[in-house]
């Protein structure tokens, strides 16, 4: 087997929207490993772009990282931002069939726990019982969310850099970190791959943590919220979307921990036969 260099990986990451990528990277190692480096798994082969996708997390707090299946992404990006949850609405069995098949996937007795709390806030939607299932979705949520929102790893270019993003964090909360990182990006900003995977993970965190006090005439928080869950949980924020959209959520979080597990034991084991 030839050899891959990682030049060869970084000329490769322009063509990993391409719609027939996929098809390509059968033949092609290096455009293989650079898909997989650079864009989550169920954006490939779609043809879709960062640009049109990373507003779908951000504007509509719905996850686009592992899930919702490939085919509703395009449905998705293809329609009017007002009318995306009644998109997963109409496809609502797939995108929870895969929120099962993917909790199967996450095996690693890290998240023993959280995977069972959130294959049981499956088993209420199902069963019909979407306002038990969204309440014990956003238990799991919150942990996950702030798992998500702090970067495993923060490089700066000076020390006075450092204190001014620890200076931002500690003024922001351990609500606002992902938002604080969000916001750095400018509009047409174009991101590195590193920065494509982690905005789509903690594009809708921001909508899940949006500031809500229950205070008299406070307007409740339309899409999933942990804090109107909390203080002020209505029947009408209990909604079916807003369940679908927290299970999403902690499926989306969970099965990237699952992947960060992978990758510290990989490491470990490395490092033991050392």
């Amino acid at each position: 087997m030839s050899v891959i260099r990682f030049d060869d990986v970084v000329a490769q990451f322009e063509h990993v929207d391409d719609p027939d990528v996929l098809q390509m990277a059968r033949d092609n190692r290096a455009l293989k490993l650079a898909l997989d480096m650079s864009r989550p798994r169920n954006w490939h082969g779609t043809g879709l772009t960062p640009d049109q996708l990373l507003p779908i997390a951000r504007e509509s707090g719905i996850p686009i990282a592992w899930v919702p299946p490939s085919k509703v992404l395009k449905m998705l990006v293809a329609a009017e931002p007002l009318d995306r949850m009644q998109v997963l609405l109409s496809v609502e069995t797939e995108v929870v069939n895969q929120c099962r098949n993917l909790m199967n996937e996450c095996d690693d007795l890290w998240i023993e726990e959280e995977r069972t709390l959130v294959g049981r806030s499956i088993d209420a939607y199902t069963a019909g019982f979407h306002e038990a299932a969204m309440a014990l979705a956003v238990a799991i949520g919150e942990p996950l969310a702030l798992w998500a929102s702090e970067p495993r790893v923060q490089a700066f270019d000076s020390e006075a850099e450092k204190l001014a993003w620890e200076t931002q964090k500690k003024s922001a909360g351990k609500y606002g970190v992902a938002r604080l990182e969000l916001a750095a990006v400018a509009p047409g900003d174009r991101l590195n791959r590193i920065e494509v995977l982690r905005h789509a993970l903690i594009g809708p965190i921001d909508k899940f943590f949006t500031p809500f006090y229950a205070r008299p005439g406070e307007q409740v928080p339309e899409t999933v919220s942990r804090h109107a869950t909390v203080h002020r949980p209505t029947v009408a924020h209990l909604s079916k979307e807003n369940a679908l959209l927290a299970i999403m959520l902690d499926v989306s979080i969970l099965r990237q921990q699952q992947a960060w597990a992978e990758e510290v034991r990989m490491d470990e084991a490395f490092y033991d036969e050392k």
